[in-house]
């Protein structure tokens, strides 16, 4: 039965205000540039449809196409889903099932060969559906505990390059020990060309250049092999 206010009421049935969905309708089907449409027109399409209508007839009757009545129908089915686009009567809805999340959007994958037959066989001795079976299976991947994908990458790196490093660690420690030998032998000139004044000055600074460079030189070794012994032997946290 259909009440003065556009109301549609059955036995046993929650009423469905059509006055009421028409505005959620006109909201939802309206665009950023587009024209809202008349809520009256949209409450007496929904009305008509749940009366058993046609789109072609109910587009007559309200003055727009048949496409547009189709898609308010369709604007009103997911909005409330006591209101069947189908053209049925309102359905009656349980308590809770409104507040109901509909299905989720459909993942679809293409697996390797044979393993379709692997699942299919594996949800038969369980006696479960394979969809049943496939989304246990990913739940169980998705909420377990794991390494940060960055950890595990770069302690896969760290393992693979651990020997060259080494080597690198070994040869730079040898290149700091020859540097040490070569400035000790220079601290002996040094110490000599202070001890005859009568040499040229230019080989005393010259000499004191040298090692001011042999300095410079092996504490840049230092840093680098300390950074190589830190990539060697550190430990993620």
């Amino acid at each position: 039965m259909t009440t003065v206010d556009g109301t549609e009421e059955s036995a046993g049935d929650s009423p469905l205000d059509y006055a009421v969905l028409a505005a959620d309708v006109a909201a939802a089907v309206t665009g950023p540039r587009g024209p809202a449409p008349s809520q009256i027109r949209v409450a007496d399409a929904l009305a008509r449809r749940a009366a058993g209508q046609t789109y072609e007839a109910i587009a007559e009757a309200v003055g727009v196409s048949a496409k547009r009545v189709a898609s308010w129908c369709r604007a009103a089915q997911r909005l409330d889903r006591r209101f069947d686009a189908r053209g049925a009567k309102p359905r009656k809805v349980r308590a809770g099932a409104a507040a109901k999340p509909g299905p989720e959007k459909i993942i679809g994958f293409r697996p390797r060969p044979g393993t379709r037959a692997v699942l299919e066989r594996r949800a038969e001795v369980e006696g479960r559906s394979l969809t049943d079976l496939v989304q246990t299976a990913v739940d169980a991947y998705v909420q377990r505990k794991s390494a940060g994908v960055e950890v595990l990458v770069r302690r896969q790196l760290r393992k693979g390059l651990k020997p060259e490093l080494r080597a690198v660690a070994d040869a730079v420690g040898a290149q700091e020990m020859e540097l040490s030998r070569q400035g000790n032998n220079l601290n002996q000139l040094v110490r000599f060309a202070n001890k005859y004044a009568q040499l040229p000055v230019a080989i005393t600074e010259e000499l004191a250049a040298t090692r001011r460079e042999l300095e410079s030189n092996r504490a840049a070794l230092e840093r680098l092999r300390a950074a190589v012994e830190n990539l060697v032997g550190g430990e993620d946290q």
